[in-house]
């Protein structure tokens, strides 16, 4: 997609950037651990690994840091009602439709499981593909401004989580049927 889309202008510097490559780097391993901990959710002693589901948070406080403290332009960025005045309606709806085709997925494989943690693991399916979905964002969408980040790109992506674990409450059930025997 971001091939139609095209990388952002400045990406050769942004490559350059220790905090943009941290913060790319940190999305990725939120998205690779969420999976794995969906994955391990799908069985119903979650693969002996109870805390695999906290291994995502890890990675998620230096993120919040990073991206509070460490990116370009965020002394002169907007305020927030200037960020909400905006209305980039269109860093949530890219970040929903990069999301939507992998989570269905996600959702189908996980389902395959007998979930009991079903909240858990519709939380870390959605929360793996909104962080692989940031990724994406992040290096297409030219903004480094810290308020549009928090407004347009985080807080959609946690109502995305939120809708997850509702999904995952209704979705996931382990469902008996005469395949189950043991």
């Amino acid at each position: 997609f971001s091939a139609v889309m095209g990388f952002r202008a400045d990406i050769g510097q942004k490559l350059a950037s220790t905090n943009y490559i941290l913060e790319l780097c940190l999305l990725l391993a939120i998205g690779v651990s969420s999976t794995m901990a969906a994955f391990c959710l799908s069985r119903p002693d979650a693969h002996q690994k109870p805390w695999i589901k906290i291994i995502p948070f890890a990675f998620l406080i230096p993120l919040i840091l990073i991206t509070v403290n460490g990116l370009d332009n965020s002394l002169g960025g907007a305020s927030i009602s200037e960020s909400l005045a905006s209305n980039h309606l269109d860093c949530p709806l890219h970040i929903f439709m990069f999301t939507v085709p992998p989570a269905l997925v996600l959702f189908l494989i996980v389902r395959m499981g007998a979930t009991i943690q079903c909240c858990w693991a519709g939380t870390m399916a959605t929360l793996s593909v909104t962080s692989f979905a940031y990724i994406l964002m992040r290096l297409i969408e030219q903004t480094d401004d810290v308020t549009h980040l928090l407004i347009w790109h985080a807080l959609p992506i946690v109502l995305m989580c939120m809708v997850g674990m509702i999904l995952g409450q209704i979705t996931l059930k382990w469902r008996f049927t005469g395949k189950n025997k043991l």
